[in-house]
């Protein structure tokens, strides 16, 4: 996983501001119709724009102060060494294989970190030794953590496709239970841990930062969408799904 620092949140937030108020903007223009105030529409999307980047620094800040919390009382592992440690057995077993001589699979090469992610190929290893990695995989899920597994499109299969279905196969059914969502794509699949749902008091704490600037960012925005035939209840409307907002975003997991 990339890490993302308090500059980049801030150029991030910029954008995602200037990208809404010219929505925004759009939509309030549209909405009164072509004969409508221009400026009222600008106005309406300055505010919905700002509202929008203060709320992705205040969220994004807090979320990147979590992270950086957490990864400070944790002491770091070197995740790598891990798994080359536990399947170890399965380079000797790889070197028996009847084209190991030509391209071999080996813990050097086929366990590594791509762009922060623990990364198992499985390419040049049988249908036998790849499900019995995946069995060792299973057995030690709170020490793997994220994995990508790498399977492959089956394209120099001599009839179909293998490695894949069997990891699908191995895992779908298990992943819910072990805390895995699996996220797939054409030539490898991703096992994310879901997380740990926040307790009641972190849930609280989250809520009661977050609430005030989140109603009132949309109760301003809302308030200048209604116009001023119906003010209060753009405002209301606003606070009310600035406090929704809030209550979901305060439930997140904490990914480990």
């Amino acid at each position: 996983m990339v890490e993302v620092t308090f500059r980049d949140l801030f150029s991030i937030s910029i954008v995602m501001g200037i990208m809404a108020g010219t929505m925004a903007t759009m939509l309030g223009y549209f909405s009164a119709g072509m004969d409508g105030d221009p400026m009222a529409s600008l106005k309406f999307g300055a505010y919905f724009g700002s509202g929008v980047t203060s709320l992705t620094l205040i969220y994004g800040g807090w979320r990147l102060i979590e992270l950086k919390r957490g990864v400070g009382n944790k002491v770091q592992v070197d995740k790598v060494g891990q798994l080359r440690e536990l399947l170890a057995s399965m380079e000797a077993y790889a070197a028996g294989l009847p084209w190991a001589s030509e391209k071999a699979w080996r813990l050097s090469t086929h366990i590594r970190q791509d762009r922060g992610t623990l990364t198992l190929d499985l390419h040049e290893m049988d249908l036998q030794g790849a499900r019995r990695i995946l069995d060792l995989i299973i057995e030690n899920r709170p020490m793997v953590g994220r994995i990508r597994i790498i399977t492959g499109r089956g394209k120099n299969s001599p009839d179909r496709p293998v490695l894949r279905p069997m990891v699908n196969d191995r895992l779908t059914p298990i992943a819910r239970a072990l805390d895995w969502q699996i996220l797939a794509k054409a030539g490898s699949l991703t096992l994310r841990p879901l997380g740990k749902r926040p307790t009641v008091k972190v849930w609280i704490v989250r809520f009661l930062f977050l609430a005030g600037p989140f109603s009132i960012a949309l109760a301003l925005s809302f308030e200048e969408l209604a116009g001023s035939a119906a003010r209060e209840q753009g405002r209301i409307f606003g606070t009310a799904a600035g406090l929704v907002l809030t209550g979901l975003l305060a439930s997140y997991r904490n990914r480990v």
